[in-house]
C-alpha cells in the first residue's frame, strides 16, 4: 500500500492512499488523525486489537477510517459518514465511531508489515530537521511517542528469525 503524506499547511493535513484516496484532516475540533493512525498502528503491531476505528475531520464533514488486521493482512476501509450529522460529536477514535458509518468509499487489503513501513517511511520524513520544523508550524507536535513505538515495534519484528 502507498501512503504518502502530501501537505501538512496551517492546521490541515493531506494524505494520499494508494493513489486512489485523498484525505484530508483539519485540527480545527484538535482531531489529530496522524497520532491516532500511529497510535491505532502500534496497538495493532503489539496484537492489543484486531481493529481500530479511527476519524478524519474534513470540514464540515469527515471520514471514518477502520483498519483491520488479520494474519498479515492489513484491510482498510474508508466510509462516509452520515448526512447532514454534525461531525463535531464524533469521537475521534473508537468502535462508537462505526454507529456513524454510510457506505464504504474504498477499501484495500495489503500486506500488514509493507504498509506499517510505508506509513512509518512517510513519517520519517517529519522526524527530524526542515521536516520537523515543517510540521511542527503547520500542524503541531510530531507524534513522537507512537512514531517511535511502531518504528521499535517493526524493528524488533525484523530482528526475530523465521
Amino acid at each position: 500500500m502507498l501512503f504518502k503524506i502530501l501537505s501538512i499547511s496551517l492546521g490541515w493535513f493531506e494524505v494520499d492512499i494508494n493513489r486512489e484516496f485523498i484525505l484530508v484532516n483539519s485540527d480545527f475540533m484538535g482531531c489529530d488523525a496522524p497520532f491516532l493512525l500511529l497510535e491505532a498502528l502500534g496497538d495493532l503491531l503489539e496484537n492489543k486489537t484486531s481493529e481500530a476505528w479511527l476519524c478524519w475531520q474534513d470540514e464540515p464533514g469527515a471520514y471514518i477510517l477502520k483498519l483491520e488486521k488479520q494474519d498479515d493482512r492489513l484491510i482498510v476501509q474508508i466510509y462516509d459518514t452520515e448526512k447532514n450529522y454534525d461531525s463535531t460529536n464524533l469521537d475521534y477514535s473508537g468502535i462508537t465511531l462505526r454507529e456513524h458509518v454510510v457506505n464504504c468509499l474504498y477499501e484495500i487489503k495489503t500486506d500488514f508489515t509493507n504498509a506499517a513501513r510505508n506509513i512509518l517511511d512517510e513519517f520519517a520524513l517529519y522526524e527530524n530537521g526542515n521536516g520537523r520544523r515543517r510540521y511542527y508550524a503547520h500542524w503541531g507536535g510530531f507524534p513522537q511517542l507512537p512514531y517511535q513505538r511502531v518504528k521499535n515495534l517493526l524493528n524488533s519484528q525484523a530482528r526475530r528469525p523465521n
